[in-house]
């Protein structure tokens, strides 16, 4: 089969990360958490410094920064900086809080998409994040465009957080995924965008393992 890229972009809260990760497992793709790259530079960057300032800009050492990424056949990303795994240190609130100024700077994402478009060189990709069928490739074979309306990710989100045994204030959390919607919207590097050629899918009336098979039949139509 020839090499594809399938680049999946959507607000947070759409299913993008889960849906696409079941994809990659099940034709064989491998998934590319773009996410996890931006947590890995925002780490080493606290590690670096013990903050992340306004002030903050693109440096040597960072452009040296040898990041990797493994996908397993059970569908785990696994991220190491300089041979250090940091799966699970980058998934620190501390990282939440501070990766925004990280992700918004223009020389980091040049960085990053230069990464990503590499590793497209070497495998069949399945990539999710808010520019990547805009931005990281254009030219992607297949864009998709996941959506759902704030009320059903709300939903979804509040569910996840009860799984994990944590009750949370449903207003707030709709709230919280509007302000984002917004922010994501008007970020001045690598904002959401949905590609004019991107197909578009509202998932507020599917169940996860219907959008699955609905990617599913899009990527083996062109491969």
């Amino acid at each position: 089969m020839r090499k594809i890229v399938v680049a999946v972009d959507g607000p947070a809260g759409s299913g993008k990360s889960s849906v696409s990760r079941r994809v990659a497992v099940d034709l064989g793709l491998t998934y590319i958490d773009s996410g996890a790259i931006y947590r890995s530079i925002t780490w080493h960057v606290l590690q670096r410094d013990g903050s992340v300032t306004q002030d903050f800009s693109f440096t040597d050492d960072i452009g040296r920064l040898d990041i990797t990424q493994r996908f397993t056949p059970d569908g785990v990303s696994l991220t190491s900086v300089d041979g250090t795994d940091v799966t699970v240190l980058i998934r620190d609130e501390l990282i939440a809080r501070n990766i925004g100024i990280i992700s918004d700077n223009r020389d980091v994402r040049n960085f990053v998409n230069g990464l990503l478009r590499k590793w497209a060189g070497v495998k069949s990709l399945i990539m999710d994040g808010r520019d990547i069928g805009s931005v990281v490739f254009p030219d992607a074979d297949l864009k998709i465009y996941l959506d759902a309306s704030p009320a059903v990710r709300t939903e979804r989100r509040v569910k996840e957080y009860k799984e994990l045994g944590k009750n949370v204030d449903e207003n707030l959390i709709k709230k919280q995924i509007i302000q984002r919607d917004e922010q994501d919207k008007r970020r001045p590097f690598g904002a959401l965008v949905r590609a004019d050629d991107a197909v578009y899918i509202d998932t507020s009336h599917m169940n996860m393992e219907q959008v699955i098979e609905r990617i599913k039949g899009l990527v083996v139509k062109i491969r």
